[in-house]
């Protein structure tokens, strides 16, 4: 072995922690050094000719790109490959002051709260375009008649619209949960240095308001301890893909042969080598298999978290960044994935209100018939129709056959007396359509209550896309006023001079 860094060590992990870093959060590394200059600068920590020296060779490096940046094992990481190299552009003197009251500590923490937090925004959009999906689907759908089902077996009849609007509900809620966890997301560590701050008169709400923070974490000992916000993170994206697989689950049943209902566009669909009648709606099964990877890294993160120290440890901060990088990676194709299934997707109808039809789903409004317009009891009216269902199911025949000679004959075995219903009656309440025609109350299927319903979870989808806008913006224009005293520090036209080693 000869070199500083034993081979598996270098291979196994500073080499993989360097990838890492140059590939994911180099831009906030150049983010946050500029932040912490401006504000030694502004403070009076360092001379402002170091200051704009330093300023001046971060805007060099960055203009550079990381892809001018390669492991180099005299170096143990990023950082101080960086500072290495800032030295050669700025001096070691200007360079070694940028380092006052700044720690790998708080850097790294500030880093990776930075790029979460484009990576929720990244999410917030995609999620508003699945649910924006969902909401016209659900649109075209109000009165597409269909079984739904409870623990696997039919149970009333639904409508297609009124299924899918539910799906984008529970979507809805991690969209507001995805908002909800930003206040906590949005602090910086910054100024925390290794854990206890600085002697030094380091203003923390300014470096925060540069970088578009809502302010510091409050105590610095947590400020880098902490790594809630990425269990946070990673506890939403369990939720999320959980609703997620439960739909995708759903769409594989209507895609089956058997089913029929559902149809993946052809662009979302492949073929058998040796088949030739399949159409196989591989589509779906990517998802699935991407939401349970996605759920797999989520669920590591909390196990990865578990029993160690509460303070600046691997563990929880470097050693968990390539985890929630992927895990966001398989959120967004996710969300997009799923979003042009949707979209594209052929349903049924026909074939959804013949299996409504044909089954005894409608059998609950007999029932409420029965109380309603014959004076029954629920109870007594639920014995009367199950018992005249479980005869024709025992008989293998269908709802076309439960008449009124069946309702009146059960009536009597369960009371005593006949139904009181006539056959038109007991017709006009074995039709699906008319099932969910009545079921007007508030969030049911009924069409002209599934469209003032789906107006206002339109309403609810611009209200989040605007939030989200609002915090984009407002990172922006932190963005904006950082890269203006940048440019008033270092001044038009200066360059540094590269420097020999």
């Amino acid at each position: 072995m000869s070199g500083r860094w034993h081979p598996a060590y270098k291979r196994i992990v500073l080499e993989r922690g360097f990838e890492t870093h140059r590939t994911h959060f180099f831009s906030a590394m150049m983010d946050a050094s500029l932040a912490h200059v401006l504000q030694l600068v502004r403070q009076g920590i360092i001379r402002p000719q170091d200051g704009r020296q330093v300023a001046a060779a971060l805007l060099q490096v960055r203009g550079e790109g990381p892809e001018a940046l390669s492991y180099d094992d005299r170096f143990e990481d990023l950082f101080f490959l960086l500072e290495h190299r800032l030295a050669r552009l700025a001096g070691e003197e200007a360079v070694g002051s940028m380092h006052v009251a700044l720690s790998r500590n708080d850097l790294d923490t500030t880093m990776y709260r930075l790029v979460l937090r484009e990576e929720v925004l990244q999410v917030a959009a995609l999620l508003a375009r699945l649910r924006r999906t969902l909401l016209d689907l659900a649109q075209q759908h109000v009165e597409t008649v269909m079984p739904a089902y409870t623990h696997g077996q039919q149970a009333q009849p639904t409508t297609f619209g009124h299924y899918v609007a539910a799906v984008e509900a529970e979507l809805a809620k991690d969209h507001q949960r995805l908002l909800e966890m930003w206040p906590r997301l949005n602090r910086s560590p910054l100024g925390a240095a290794a854990l206890a701050t600085s002697g030094y008169p380091v203003d923390r709400e300014f470096t925060a308001a540069l970088l578009g923070f809502d302010g510091p974490v409050e105590n610095s000992y947590e400020a880098v301890a902490s790594a809630d916000f990425s269990a946070e993170y990673a506890a939403w994206a369990l939720i999320f893909l959980g609703h997620v697989s439960r739909f995708v689950t759903d769409l594989m049943f209507w895609a089956a042969n058997e089913v029929g209902a559902v149809r993946l566009h052809p662009s979302l669909v492949q073929v058998s080598s040796i088949m030739p009648q399949k159409r196989n709606p591989v589509a779906l099964e990517h998802l699935r298999a991407f939401a349970g990877r996605a759920m797999g890294l989520a669920a590591g993160v909390a196990v990865q978290m578990h029993n160690v120290p509460f303070g600046d440890v691997n563990d929880v901060n470097d050693d968990l960044q390539p985890s929630l990088r992927q895990l966001t990676q398989h959120v967004a194709d996710v969300a997009e994935l799923l979003a042009d299934v949707a979209a594209t997707m052929e349903v049924d109808r026909e074939v959804l209100r013949r299996r409504a039809a044909d089954s005894f789903a409608p059998v609950t409004e007999l029932a409420d018939v029965l109380v309603r317009e014959a004076g029954w009891s629920f109870r007594t009216a639920h014995r009367i129709v199950s018992r005249a269902v479980s005869e024709l199911a025992g008989r293998r025949q269908g709802p076309d056959r439960l008449g009124l000679d069946l309702l009146d004959a059960a009536a009597r075995r369960e009371a005593g007396r006949p139904s009181g219903l006539s056959e038109e009656q007991i017709r006009r309440a074995l039709d699906p359509v008319h099932f969910v025609a009545v079921r007007r109350a508030r969030g049911g299927p009924a069409p002209e209550e599934m469209r003032r319903y789906l107006a206002e979870a339109r309403r609810r989808l611009d209200e989040h896309v605007q939030a989200f806008q609002r915090l984009a913006a407002a990172l922006e224009e932190a963005a904006r006023r950082r890269e203006q005293m940048i440019a008033d520090l270092v001044g038009k036209g200066v360059t540094p001079a590269p420097r020999d080693e």
